[in-house]
Formats: structure tokens, sequence, C-alpha cells
């Protein structure tokens, strides 16, 4: 193929920068409005978002750089219908045109509203909000911490009510911005204050605090930080942020959750009427009870009064030293009398065996000791002999069967070199070695000849033994 030379060759990249060119200077392109369902999505380390927006018929490629999804309030998913603001480029290296996000919000939903959802969601599966880490309010407090702006109406109405309530509690301040995208952190600042605080005048209750607004002013008290910070407090926290039918974040992790911050106020002090009636009420029950128990001292007194020992003491005391004389009397009576008793059983013991003469027993004893040693001798000797008669039976029924006997009457035994008697002739071959076994040792012979084979001869009949 040839190129005409009107005609400039172009390289890819020179291609992809031409039509990102023409993507660029689109104007409706250059910014516009996107919306559509987030596929595989993709939150990259550097912090920047990879996602891919699609309908029922088409999809495109997005990026939201990390300086962009900073500000979003909620966290883009799968599955998520969103509506984009940005503009549209080709990424040269893949040649393929995306839309670069600069904002995003949900389709239908408030961005706040969406990331309210997510954080409760994930605070709730911690455990944050559960019933069993919630602490009870101290039922008469010294010191009570609120965190809240100093100059709005909020801390007025919360002294005012403690003051009327209970004033001798003392209320310690801690300044914090309770609206605006700076605010989180400087109430959590706030209670970090009032913690220290604590460690040399303790705090027995800490109030955070806001009047009432939309959700975008109330947001501060629906950030995480601020969260984590009322779960992490060592002292019980009141949340009291917005108006009644306000919810925030804080209210589910606070201790305790006051529909404004004047009821915040009359929860955490009780009122001093109050505790004067109960005080007041408690008093006379003990006056009660003291005049009661009084009584009864008196009336138990007044019978002790009339008791005999008080009335004559000494009694009391010859009547213990009359047991104690008794006491003692029964005491030698019972030491003394078991040694009388063996004094007499042993003189009885002595007299009889005074009486009796042993002399006769131990004489007839001697002489049954002699006759049994006799008898026992004899049986010895009767058994010993027949032990020895079968000995000797025994000793001739072996000598007559060693074969070694045999042997010194002149006979011999034949061993092939194998080890086998030789009981026949028909065993032996000329030129054959043997062993001769005879009563005092071997000799080795050799056979000489064939010899007869006669069968007779050899045979050993009892006329040869």
């Amino acid at each position: 193929m040839r190129v005409a030379a009107a005609e400039r060759v172009l390289t890819v990249t020179e291609l992809n920068g031409i039509v990102r060119q023409v993507l660029e200077a689109e104007p409706r392109l250059a910014r516009c409005v996107v919306t559509g369902e987030i596929s595989n999505f993709k939150h990259h380390s550097s912090g920047h978002m990879y996602f891919t927006l699609k309908d029922e018929q088409s999809r495109v490629r997005a990026v939201m750089f990390a300086g962009r999804n900073r500000l979003l309030r909620f966290r883009p998913e799968d599955g998520m219908r969103v509506t984009v603001t940005g503009s549209v480029s080709v990424f040269d290296r893949d040649g393929s045109y995306q839309l670069y996000v600069e904002s995003m919000q949900p389709d239908g939903v408030g961005a706040l509203y969406v990331a309210y959802e997510q954080l409760k969601q994930r605070l709730d599966a911690e455990g944050l909000f559960s019933a069993a880490r919630k602490r009870a309010l101290p039922a008469y407090p010294r010191r009570v911490g609120v965190v809240t702006s100093p100059t709005g109406a909020v801390i007025r109405d919360i002294c005012s009510t403690l003051r009327r309530r209970y004033p001798h509690v003392e209320v310690v301040l801690s300044p914090a911005q309770v609206q605006g995208p700076s605010a989180g952190p400087t109430i959590v600042r706030g209670i970090a204050r009032l913690v220290a605080y604590a460690q040399t005048h303790p705090v027995d209750v800490v109030i955070v605090a806001r009047g009432g607004g939309s959700i975008e002013e109330l947001w501060p008290f629906n950030e995480e930080v601020v969260a984590r910070a009322i779960a992490a407090c060592p002292i019980p926290v009141v949340s009291a942020v917005g108006h009644e039918t306000d919810f925030t974040i804080a209210d589910f992790v606070a201790d305790v959750r006051a529909a404004t911050p004047t009821a915040a106020a009359e929860l955490v002090a009780p009122n001093s009427g109050d505790v004067r009636r109960a005080l007041t009420e408690a008093t006379v029950r003990a006056q009660a009870a003291l005049q009661r128990k009084w009584t009864e001292q008196a009336a138990r007194l007044g019978g002790l009064a009339q008791a005999a020992v008080l009335r004559e003491p000494d009694r009391l005391v010859r009547i213990r030293r009359q047991a104690l004389d008794w006491v003692q009397t029964r005491l030698q009576e019972n030491v003394h009398r078991p040694l009388r008793l063996a004094e007499r059983d042993w003189r009885q013991v002595r007299q009889r065996l005074e009486a009796a003469s042993v002399q006769p027993h131990v004489l007839r004893a001697r002489a049954e000791l002699q006759r049994l040693e006799g008898k026992a001798q004899q049986a010895v000797s009767v058994h010993l002999a027949r032990q020895f008669a079968a000995y000797d039976r025994v000793v001739g029924k072996l000598e007559a069967l060693n074969p070694l006997a045999v042997l010194r009457r002149g006979y011999s035994v034949v061993y092939a070199q194998t080890g086998v008697v030789v009981s026949s002739v028909a065993q032996l071959t000329a030129g054959q070695v043997v062993r001769i076994r005879l009563q005092d040792g071997e000799r080795t012979a050799r056979i000489t000849d064939e010899g007869e084979r006669d069968l007779d001869v050899g045979i050993q009949t009892r006329l040869d033994i």
C-alpha cells in the first residue's frame, strides 16, 4: 500500500491526542452530569477510585481521584445508583475514553443520609451501640462537664436548669464548635480536655450538646471520630443533640440520650426540692425507728432491773460456788476410785498366784516334751530310710539305662561321617571313614574291604548282652 504525499502518517499516541482534543473541545463533555449504577468498584491504595457506570444498554469507565473523593460523605459500593458530575477525556495509554468524576451523589437519597446509615451499621456491628456497655448516671453528681459552644443558648439553658434543680453541682465547660466541617475534631478535643481535667478534679458526668438544626448542621455529631471519642470516654456521657425527633450517631453511642439539652440537665441532676423532701422523710423514718428502739431497750432495761441477780448479786455467787464444790467432789471421786479398784484387783490376782503351785505343771510339760521329741526323731529316721531306698532304686535304673555301661562291657558305637549311627554293614563301603566310640574315647577307622553282606551277621541278640 502506498501513501499519498499529501497524507500524514500518525502514530497511535498522536491519534489518541487528537481524539482527546476533540472530546475536550466539546462543551457538552467539558462538564456533564451522568446517572448510572456503579460496578467493578475499586478503591486503590493510592486513594483513587476506579469504577464503571452502567445502565440497561451500555457502560462507561470512570475515575475519581483522591483529592476529590476525600470530600465524599458516603462510601460508593457496587450496585449503588449515583449521579456524578465530571468531564470526558481519553486515557492515552489504553486509547479509551473515560469519565473523570469531580462530585458524586446517591441517586434519589442524600449523600449525608447514606453516610449516616453506613456508619451506623458499621458501629452497631462493632458493638458500640450495645446496651451491655451503657453505664448508669450518678445519682448525686458533684461536677458536670459540658462540651458545647461557649456562646450558644445551650450552655445557658443547661446552667440555668442545673441552678434551679440542683444548685450544689459545679458545671465545667469545655468549649467546642458544634457546626461546620471542622467541628468534629473540636468536639473530640473538648471530650479529651474533660478527661484530662478529671484526673485532678473528678467529673461525674459529661454532657455533649447543641441545639436543633438540619442534618447538615448536626453532621459533626454523626462523624466517626466523635462517635469513637464518646465510646472511649471513661466518664458516663449524655448526648443532647438537636430536638426530640433528631437522632445522631452520638445518641446511639452515648450512655444516655436526652431529647434536648434542657432534658439532659434534668437527667444528670436530681431536683433539690425532691432531695429535701426525701431527706425529710428519711429523717422522720429514722427518728421513728430510733424512738422505737429506745422504747424497746428501755423496757428491756426495766425488766433486767427487776431480775433477782441484780437485786441479790451475792446469791448468784453462792449458787456458782456450790456448783464448783459439787464439781470438785465429783472430780476427786473420778480420780481416786479407779485407783482403788485397780489396787483391789491387783491384790486378788497376787493372792491367787501365791496360792497356786506351778511346779507340777512344769514337770508334766517337760515329760510331754521329751516324749514328743523321741517320737519326732523316730519319724524322721523312718522317713530318711525310705527316701534313701527310693534313691538307690532310681540310681540302679539309671545305671541300667546308661549307654556307657554297655560300652564298658566291650561294646562300641560306629558313626558315619554324617553323624548317623551305623547299625548295619549295608551302610558301609570300602574306603569309608567312620568314628568308633568306646568307653574311654573315640577313634577314626577306614573300611578296607566289602566284607560279606550276610543279613544275619552283626544282628545283636539277647544272648550278646
